[in-house]
């Protein structure tokens, strides 16, 4: 075993220098070129029918311009929500032309006759889905959606370097909407969302009789079936948080205040003082209309994984709370719910729920496995979580942390478009990172390794800088800061 490891990195390693192109070419990423291969034979099926099944989801030649499906199967159709969660699995397959046209067509539909929401769901042909939209007044839409699209732009931002998603006038006019007018129409301000009113924005005599969309359109939350009574889902508040604080960091980053960081503050708060209950140590995941909270609203559905997928919570009691209750039952779940749990597991330190996880959510008997965000939210926690990356395009800076607690597991990516280029990853265990860097630029380069040495293999040299020690939910972590220069690799080993 151990000498096939060392040939395989071997591979890596001469793959990596043979594929540098001459410093004239052109560095273009193709769609679906991305590879995966692991020492574990049910993670690499896993892969392959992921990037499979995705791929097969992406459409070509119609009105609405480059795109996948990201909705029920049959609808021809993108909905924001769904937009928002593949977009990272779509990211790693190289369908960043699809993504930005996407995610442009959500900014350019936001209107004031709409009260300032966009189109929840778009079809092939450029139009609202007929299924959830009659006129400017009588829609379906669910009111984290602009904040969770502007959510994914900025993730985007990081993974791509496209600078359209921080200049162009479309997608910095559905910012500012979403975070002003957007939150003044539908009394979403922290200072008045536990008391706003639940039916709002509707023309004058409209009822349920005669408003096909009468309790649907401004769903506070992405639990749909509370029947007008619920009045804040704190997805709501988790996804409100995090477009604010993009919003400041991002396109205010000079300023050491702001009223969109002072309101991400006051919804932190909320989230922490409201709906944490300190008691039963667990969230409250709805308000309703008559001042009472919900910690559940049926099986299979749990609303506070958001918090975690937008980054919300720093405290380890409250994020241990939500990951060991979706331990317990992460096979019982929606599959809209059960595909943002991989990524969640392996950013919050529970990889082997994380792999669980990926073989699950393929597994031929997992019921509506082919739903598309699913093998889209696989393709991308095989990368941001299994592999640990995260990435800062605009700074070419990289981190990676393996998710791998065997010591004698591996895995590799290849070709692999992120920072607007093409790198290489492999890992063994948690001790082993080479990447390779396919570009005419600098890559910075911040690898995590487990455990803490006063000697590291730095480049396959013995190096006495045992590295920047952190924990990472009780496990202590090394790290170091490298540059790959162009066409070259880049190592950190506890072994020679």
């Amino acid at each position: 075993m151990r000498k096939f490891v060392v040939f395989v990195f071997s591979v890596f390693i001469f793959y990596a220098c043979s594929l540098a192109p001459a410093p004239d070419e052109t560095n273009a990423v193709k769609p679906g070129t991305v590879s995966f291969v692991s020492s574990d034979g049910e993670l690499n099926y896993a892969w392959n029918w992921a990037k499979e099944t995705a791929l097969s989801y992406v459409r070509h030649g119609d009105p609405v311009g480059p795109w996948y499906e990201a909705a029920l199967p049959g609808r021809d159709a993108f909905c924001m929500r769904d937009v928002s969660h593949q977009i990272t699995g779509a990211a790693v397959l190289g369908l960043f032309e699809q993504n930005r046209n996407m995610l442009f067509r959500f900014a350019e539909n936001i209107s004031e006759s709409k009260d300032w929401c966009s189109y929840w769901e778009i079809n092939k042909n450029n139009v609202p889905a007929p299924v959830d939209y009659k006129n400017d007044k009588d829609f379906w839409y669910n009111l984290p959606a602009n904040f969770d699209v502007v959510d994914a732009c900025f993730r985007m931002f990081l993974w791509t370097g496209d600078s359209a998603y921080i200049k162009d006038p479309v997608f910095l006019n559905f910012y500012e909407k979403s975070l002003n007018e957007y939150v003044d129409r539908w009394d979403l301000a922290a200072e008045g969302i536990l008391s706003r009113k639940r039916i709002m924005n509707l023309p004058e005599g409209a009822n349920p009789e005669n408003h096909h969309y009468y309790d649907k359109r401004g769903i506070p939350g992405y639990h749909e079936g509370a029947g007008g009574k619920m009045q804040v889902g704190i997805d709501l508040l988790a996804a409100q948080y995090a477009a604010n604080n993009w919003y400041h960091y991002r396109l205010h980053p000079n300023e050491e205040t702001s009223r969109w960081l002072v309101e991400a503050n006051k919804i932190d708060s909320i989230i922490q003082n409201i709906f944490w209950d300190p008691e039963k140590k667990r969230f409250k995941i709805i308000l309703y209309e008559d001042g009472s909270y919900d910690y559940s609203v049926g099986p299979g559905q749990d609303f506070s994984h958001s918090l975690l997928h937008f980054n919300v919570l720093d405290e380890i009691e409250m994020i241990n709370s939500i990951l060991d209750r979706y331990s317990r039952n992460k096979d019982e779940y929606i599959i809209e719910l059960a595909s943002y749990l991989p990524d969640i597991f392996f950013r919050h330190g529970r990889p082997e729920d994380g792999i669980y996880m990926l073989k699950y959510l393929t597994d031929s008997n997992t019921h509506r496995r082919e739903y598309p965000e699913n093998p889209f939210s696989v393709a991308g926690a095989f990368i941001t979580g299994l592999m640990g990356v995260t990435a800062d395009a605009p700074e070419n800076f990289i981190s990676t942390f393996s998710g791998l607690e065997d010591p004698d597991a591996w895995a590799m990516v290849t070709e692999l478009p992120v920072l607007g280029k093409q790198i290489d990853l492999a890992h063994k265990g948690r001790h082993t990172s080479v990447l390779g860097n396919h570009s005419p630029d600098t890559i910075y380069w911040n690898p995590h390794l487990e455990g803490v040495l006063d000697e590291w293999y730095i480049n396959d040299e013995l190096s006495n800088f045992s590295g920047q020690v952190t924990d990472f939910y009780g496990i202590a972590v090394s790290s170091w800061y490298l540059t790959v220069p162009p066409y070259s690799i880049a190592s950190v080993s506890a072994f020679p």
